[in-house]
């Protein structure tokens, strides 16, 4: 991996922990994420309309789109469920460890990706400090349910990510986050017309400046990952990417008052030494 490409990814993993950050403040108000996507959907896609002519769709990129959009909105809903749930020093690890996890394995069965020994043995170092930094011995800050749902955004995060890989050898980057942005508002329109019009007005009302910051840093973040998907193998991207656990784990600790144990410095440690480890 090349130290630009290096600095793009540790650069979208600052950015990704940082609107993590922000929803877990705001943690059960889905009009924020939604809110988000609906802002994202119109910037990305006026900024795609340059692009639209290189764009030759075929069945299978079509199923592709769709496909990526579904799993994107639902990471987004779940993820507000989430951080009702526990700490985001504990569950945010979660969620990226067996994100990452999964998106290697996949990575290796479906695009056929090739590991050097170094680079496995980052991955291996990474994921092994996730899991150190996601250990507590009293899960009472912590709730079952809020487990569960981590390890849900990790399994929709490794099938979009895979997928993601898949399009943008196909199509431009960015055509492919707008169509990701509008399904994902799309989708969930009738929920939020539904169930969410009075928190919908109350957010529009007392906190838009929340949500513009989650919608340009979200997108921002993961449309620099899609570029360097173009470039570099997705199993080195998602390891390097877990830099945003520690960001996380240190933000927690930080500005939120959550424990910081000499237990998570372990993970930190581990983490920060995988990451090098793949990027040799």
């Amino acid at each position: 991996m090349s130290t630009l490409t290096f600095l793009l990814v540790l650069s979208s993993a600052l950015l990704h922990a940082s609107w993590n950050f922000i929803a877990k403040k705001h943690a059960g108000n889905y009009s924020i994420i939604y809110l988000s996507f609906c802002i994202s959907s119109i910037i990305t896609s006026l900024l795609a309309i340059p692009h639209l002519r290189e764009v030759e769709l075929n069945p299978n990129l079509i199923v592709l789109l769709i496909a990526t959009g579904v799993f994107h909105a639902v990471y987004g809903f779940v993820l507000t469920f989430t951080y009702k749930n526990g700490d985001i020093s504990t569950l945010y690890p979660i969620v990226r460890g067996s994100g990452i996890a999964g998106a290697v394995v996949l990575s290796l069965v479906i695009l056929h990706e090739v590991v050097t020994t170094s680079s496995a043995s980052g991955v291996a170092m990474v994921v092994s400090g996730i899991a150190i930094l996601s250990y507590r011995r009293n899960r009472k800050a912590t709730s079952p349910k809020g487990i569960f749902l981590a390890l849900v955004c990790g399994s929709l995060i490794m099938s979009y990510t895979i997928m993601d890989k898949m399009l943008v050898a196909e199509i431009h980057p960015i055509p492919v986050l707008a169509a990701s942005q509008v399904i994902s508002t799309l989708m969930f329109l009738p929920y939020v017309i539904k169930s969410r019009m009075t928190e919908m007005r109350l957010t529009l009302r007392t906190l838009m400046k929340p949500t513009v910051s989650i919608s340009i840093i979200a997108t921002s973040s993961y449309l620099i990952i899609l570029y360097v998907m173009q470039i570099a193998p997705v199993s080195r991207i998602v390891a390097v990417r877990e830099a945003s656990v520690v960001f996380g784990a240190i933000a927690g600790y930080a500005l939120l008052k959550e424990d910081f144990s000499k237990t998570r410095l372990i993970g930190v440690v581990f983490v920060m030494l995988g990451i090098i480890l793949v990027k040799l």
